[in-house]
């Protein structure tokens, strides 16, 4: 690496519940590619709060201690999406970093963020309880959690607010979107893609036995189809102005959600 700073070239974010931790698995496996480590927890390096521009780089630099000669080097930090401190702070002293974010149908989106926070002994309410309620709840987590914010489960899922400031931030060349679902069921179609996007050879990469990774479907019943289906009325209008606005092909999201 020389003398070249131990920086991301690229920066995997999404909603949570979203397959971000997926991809860093698959892409980790690339040759040319190292992932910051830990994977888990997450680094976050950008939600805690501003700090100088030496104080990133002897983050990054502990983060990608293992990165040898591998020239692209991403870090994966889903909570970065939702945070307008994090976009002006990475573009401040990241300002050639790629972005690339992993979203998911906003209803599953929704629920698998619920079945996690009862999973893991944040939530009490049931799912309707809970929704209705948001907005309204104080996070049970400490304030340098703040990021977090377990009970915001539909606020997340307006992703055509939060893809905006990422692309005027950013500019479009810049900022890629995926689809959790194409990611998880058809890796080897959009893999290239992404690998292309993060500047390194579209390779073939062995994700047979990776799998969904964090799934918290398992944990819970089914979601009661009438509730999806007035979920996904409420997130269709944001659905539209995101597909708009990315150039995605969201209608198997309308089909998930069984309204196509």
């Amino acid at each position: 690496m020389g003398d070249r700073p131990l920086l991301p070239t690229f920066i995997i974010g999404g909603a949570p519940r979203s397959g971000t931790t997926f991809l860093c698995h698959a892409l980790d496996r690339h040759p040319d590619v190292y992932m910051a480590k830990p994977y888990i927890p997450e680094p976050k390096v950008f939600l805690t709060g501003p700090r100088d521009h030496a104080a990133y780089c002897a983050r990054y630099a502990s983060l990608f201690a293992g990165a040898g000669a591998r020239r692209a080097l991403g870090e994966k930090t889903s909570y970065y999406l939702e945070s307008a401190e994090a976009c002006a702070l990475i573009h401040e002293h990241l300002p050639d970093v790629r972005m690339l974010f992993v979203v998911r149908e906003p209803v599953a989106r929704a629920y698998s963020n619920y079945l996690w926070s009862r999973q893991n002994g944040l939530e009490t309410l049931s799912f309707e309880e809970a929704i209705g309620l948001e907005g309204r709840r104080p996070s049970p987590l400490p304030p340098e959690q703040a990021y977090a914010r377990p009970f915001d489960y539909l606020r997340r899922g307006e992703y055509d607010v939060l893809a905006r400031r990422y692309y005027e931030t950013f500019g479009p060349d810049a900022v890629a979107f995926f689809l959790y679902e194409d990611v998880i069921r058809q890796p080897e179609r959009r893999l290239p893609d992404i690998q292309a996007f993060i500047g390194v050879d579209p390779l073939p990469l062995d994700v047979g036995g990776l799998g969904p990774i964090n799934a918290a479907e398992a944990t819970g019943p089914p979601l009661d189809p009438a509730l999806r289906r007035r979920l996904w009325r409420h997130f269709r209008p944001s659905v539209k102005r995101f597909g708009a606005l990315t150039g995605l092909d969201l209608s198997p999201w309308e089909r998930d959600a069984g309204e196509g």
